[in-house]
């Protein structure tokens, strides 16, 4: 949960590195209402723009509606798109539906289509879209469950009793925070919007650019170690550039490969071949690694080849007895 506020005109010029100090989180700022007339952009909403990005506050951005049909609706979605263009915006934008002389007199199907004609339009502009009302609005004005829209409820209140999901919740239209004179609207979201917002490349913001896909192996390092009775499990060994093992008699081997896979085995001295492993993990005593803690005489090894290396290859290796010489390599 986060503490934020929304301004308009109605608040003047705002200090906006004193509102970051106190603590706000992000800024909804009125864009507009209404159709199409400069003199219906919020007169603060540039300067709000502008020094709540200079102070580092994340804004969103929201338009008052009056339309009673479909197509004021559109008409509105296109005027305020015109006034946010070219801006980014952290949180959602909203269509503000609360007029009581104008919203407020339409049945609860078209108002509902109303909404939906102005945020459909919105949308497909590549923004975030949210609805703004009160809880009796969203209870009974027009029907939530059919916008698929983020809400942002306003209920003043010592909790929000919107039985539906709601994004953001308008507390009160009387706080304080420093740097603002007079009463202004308190929110909290409960939403990762930033981060959602961003990821999808919304509202102003660029797509990341997904990281390209790594190269496939063109060949395979392999990796092995040993325990010994008298040591315990020796450091790792790659390829040739060592060997695994001291003078004293192995017990247990465990091997990976950086491309492909392996099975192996081991045979104890004096016994039975033990079962195939598959893994390298030397916690994992039943597919970690091969050997049962008792002397081993001789090791089986299986390499898988992957597509990306051709042609295919075998495992090579070769063991020593205790005090003898290495026996010829294996394929």
């Amino acid at each position: 949960m986060t503490k934020g506020i929304d301004v308009s005109t109605w608040q003047g010029k705002i200090d906006w590195n004193q509102v970051k100090g106190a603590g706000i989180h992000y800024a909804i700022l009125r864009s507009s209402f209404g159709s199409p007339d400069p003199s219906q952009v919020d007169n603060q909403f540039e300067n709000n723009y502008k020094g709540a990005k200079a102070a580092g506050i994340p804004v969103g951005a929201y338009h008052y509606g009056y339309a009673v049909s479909e197509a004021e609706a559109r008409q509105e979605a296109r005027f305020f798109l015109d006034t946010i263009k070219g801006k980014q915006f952290e949180y959602p934008v909203y269509y503000d539906v609360e007029d009581n002389g104008t919203m407020g007199t339409l049945s609860r199907q078209t108002l509902t289509n109303v909404i939906k004609a102005f945020c459909s339009e919105v949308e497909k502009a590549g923004y975030y879209v949210g609805v703004y009302a009160s809880l009796s609005w969203l209870d009974s004005k027009f029907y939530p469950d059919q916008l698929p829209y983020d809400v942002w409820a306003a209920q003043y209140f010592t909790e929000c009793q919107y039985s539906g999901q709601y994004g953001m919740w308008q507390y009160t239209s009387s706080g304080s925070v420093p740097g603002i004179q007079g009463g202004v609207d308190m929110n909290e979201c409960y939403q990762d919007y930033p981060k959602a917002i961003k990821e999808k490349g919304l509202n102003g913001f660029d797509k990341p650019t997904p990281a390209p896909a790594p190269e496939p192996a063109k060949t395979a390092d392999v990796y092995y170690r040993v325990r010994t009775k008298a040591d315990g499990w020796l450091p790792e060994v790659k390829n040739l550039e060592d060997y695994a093992g001291f003078t004293g008699a192995v017990t247990d081997v465990a091997v990976h490969v950086s491309a492909g896979s392996v099975r192996y085995r081991v045979h104890i001295k004096g016994g039975n071949w033990l079962p195939y492993v598959t893994g390298c993990n030397i916690n994992d005593a039943v597919n970690g690694y091969a050997g049962n803690g008792l002397e081993i005489d001789a090791v089986e090894v299986y390499y898988y080849t992957p597509d990306s290396i051709r042609p295919y290859k075998k495992a090579k290796y070769r063991v020593a007895p205790v005090g003898g010489s290495y026996y010829p390599w294996q394929y």
